[in-house]
């Protein structure tokens, strides 16, 4: 049986189905899956954002408006008083010594630059250590980073018990026949008895970025200045130390703003004594506003207290990242 040609409206319909649909642009696709990327990592970081804005944010703004008031908590209203608040504390820098607050500022100062620069030369002593050695290092790593899991309140217990007059320290030290202090009560031993404690306990965290950081190092570079006879001290002041420098600017970034914040030491073991040795910001902020009712005074410190963080870590970024002058 002969098969008979096909006929007209055959061939369109045929025409029809085989002919392509509409081409799409080359990165349309690309750009679908990309916006869909960004709307679930939204999604996922949704919960922190509503932290963010709800407990950081607003209660910052709050706090900034509440320095402009002066607020006697239990006692009378809120009363709108400008600038005040500001202009007391910088009226009573022409007598810093009568001032609490601008005394705690001088003892957090030196503080910070204490702990900050022991803290990172330590940890990253602790990483290069840790880093050289080719077994045990998951161990000795758990070990070090102990006193960074321990709560802060545990640790200041036990160098309550260290610090004391016939505690630990000065056990071994009248072995070698001195004579230690009252280490908390002494007014020039205090704030350094507190700096040991920090580095203490905040070195160990800064020591894992330093470790992170050590692996990523390109091998190349390394192996290259080996090859061309540099030394161990060479190659980690002009290559190593070079390629460290914005973890060194995060360790020191981070140790600062945390070192301005130092309380719970302060607060526990001396209450910023003997003679306000000890006392920080923090803690004058803490009393300011819970001790003598004056919220709105108190907010201006916290005010202060956050310029003078934000230019100290501007300052750093600069001097410690040159690339970020750019």
């Amino acid at each position: 049986m002969a098969t008979q040609p096909a006929g007209p409206s055959i061939t369109r319909a045929r025409t029809l189905t085989e002919r392509p649909g509409p081409r799409r642009k080359p990165g349309h696709s690309a750009m679908a899956k990309t916006r869909s990327e960004t709307v679930a990592a939204y999604l996922f970081l949704t919960p922190y954002l509503f932290v963010l804005l709800v407990f950081f944010l607003l209660v910052s703004l709050y706090g900034v408006g509440l320095s402009f008031f002066r607020i006697d908590l239990g006692f009378s209203g809120a009363t709108f008083v400008g600038f005040k608040n500001y202009t007391q504390l910088f009226s009573q820098l022409a007598n810093p010594g009568l001032s609490d607050f601008w005394t705690s500022m001088g003892n957090i100062l030196k503080f910070t630059v204490s702990v900050v620069i022991l803290q990172t030369i330590l940890a990253l002593l602790l990483a290069l250590l840790l880093h050289s050695l080719r077994r045990g290092r998951g161990i000795f790593r758990t070990i070090f980073y102990v006193p960074a899991v321990t709560s802060s309140v545990a640790t200041a217990l036990i160098f309550l018990w260290l610090y004391n007059p016939d505690g630990i320290i000065n056990f071994l030290l009248s072995l070698v026949g001195v004579h230690g202090p009252d280490w908390l009560n002494n007014v020039f031993w205090a704030l350094p008895a507190l700096m040991l404690l920090n580095v203490w306990s905040t070195a160990a965290t800064f020591m894992i970025y330093f470790l992170a950081s050590l692996q990523d190092l390109p091998k190349d570079v390394l192996e290259a200045a080996e090859v061309d006879g540099a030394s161990r001290l060479q190659s980690f002041w002009y290559i190593t130390l070079p390629l460290l420098r914005p973890t060194v600017f995060l360790v020191v970034a981070l140790g600062t703003i945390g070192a301005f914040q130092m309380f719970d030491q302060a607060k526990f073991m001396t209450n910023g004594q003997p003679l306000n040795s000890t006392l920080t910001p923090m803690l004058e902020i803490y009393n300011e506003a819970f001790l003598n009712g004056g919220f709105g005074q108190a907010a201006a410190m916290s005010v202060i207290l956050f310029i003078l963080i934000f230019a100290v870590t501007i300052m750093q970024r600069r001097l410690i990242d040159p690339g970020t002058r750019q």
